[in-house]
């Protein structure tokens, strides 16, 4: 990686971790939050709820919770309400116009959305909150031409006080529409497996000065790198049916990635530390092999537990780019039509 990246990077890392602690248990007592059980009427409705949960971070969560559960005209409007109205949505995986900005561009984005899957529906697993920031973990749900779909999210936001979005992005694996419809589509991890007895030893935990050296492993393609820091970790990812707990399997499945991907470029997003778990954002470009284009990019790494809930290792992000270009998948959505 030149200098010049890495002297970037670091300034990147620096705003992170400048974002992500500006809320903590002494903020929280003196501005009277409840520590304990904040946003206590939307927690039956989800896994987990972790972190120190400001007023606004709980308006947002029963917004997002309100829009995954509403089946009626009023869909488009229950989303646009969660947004304010000069707020940025970041699509990962587009190689052109990956950012859409303000409240029109974001409604005809939905609109469009729900007209190829209008049955499309969620709900909240597993919610992170530092401060303004939010990772929301779901479970989401869609009929495809006929077929029943299901598939992992994450939903990362930053908000103002009022907890509108001011800020957004999406991370899911589209690869699980569109392999129904087109059985020739690549399984890019297909044959990733385990070899070999698990490695129970456990290094789950991320410290913040870290941050630097795990950006620099995934922009040199380090598989080695990302997974000696995380060994014993079991590793949930797109393209499995379970998890990997060898290294070995962890290995092959990031050798594969990286196989199929050259010019990583990817910077540090938004990190978000609760008590048992940290998220971290990686965002940028890559090119796919045997594409002329970079495509927009980013993955969201959870590493550690949340609400009492085993999963060591995940990685959330669409593998759909990585094996069609811009053309196939207009046509994959096509199919949609």
């Amino acid at each position: 990686m030149t200098a010049m990246r890495m002297a970037g990077m670091g300034l990147a890392v620096g705003a992170v971790l400048t974002l992500c602690t500006v809320t903590g248990p002494a903020q929280a007592a003196e501005q009277g939050w409840d520590r304990t059980a904040g946003c206590a009427e939307a927690r039956p409705e989800v896994t987990s709820i972790s972190g120190w949960v400001s007023p606004s971070a709980c308006a947002f969560i029963k917004r997002q919770i309100r829009f995954g559960k509403v089946t009626t005209p009023d869909r488009v409007g229950a989303y646009v309400e969660m947004w304010s109205k000069d707020a940025t949505l970041w699509e990962p995986a587009k190689a052109s116009k990956p950012l859409l900005q303000g409240e029109e561009a974001i409604r005809q984005a939905i609109s469009g959305s729900l007209g190829l899957v209008p049955d499309f529906r969620f709900r909240g697993t597993r919610i992170a909150v530092n401060g303004p920031a939010v990772m929301f973990e779901a479970h989401n749900e869609a009929t495809i031409k006929g077929h029943e779909v299901d598939y992992a999210a994450v939903y990362r936001v930053l908000l103002t006080d009022d907890g509108k979005v001011v800020q957004g992005r999406r991370y899911y694996d589209r690869h699980t529409w569109f392999k129904p419809l087109d059985p020739e589509l690549p399984d890019l991890f297909a044959g990733v497996a385990d070899g070999g007895a698990p490695d129970r030893s456990r290094r789950p935990v991320l410290a913040p000065d870290e941050l630097v050296a795990r950006a620099e492993a995934w922009n040199d393609e380090d598989a080695e790198a990302l997974v000696e820091r995380l060994t014993g970790a079991p590793l949930s990812a797109p393209g499995l049916n379970g998890t990997l707990r060898t290294t070995q399997g962890k290995l092959a499945y990031l050798k594969r990635f990286f196989e199929q991907v050259s010019d990583v470029r990817l910077q540090p997003g938004q990190t978000v530390k609760v008590d048992g778990a940290t998220y971290l954002e990686w965002h940028g470009t890559l090119l796919p092999k045997g594409q002329a284009d970079p495509v927009s990019f980013g993955v969201i790494e959870r590493v550690g537990d949340t609400g009492g809930v085993s999963n060591d290792w995940t990685l959330t992000f669409d593998q759909l780019p990585l094996v069609a270009d811009e053309a196939k998948i207009t046509e994959l959505y096509g199919r949609l039509r």
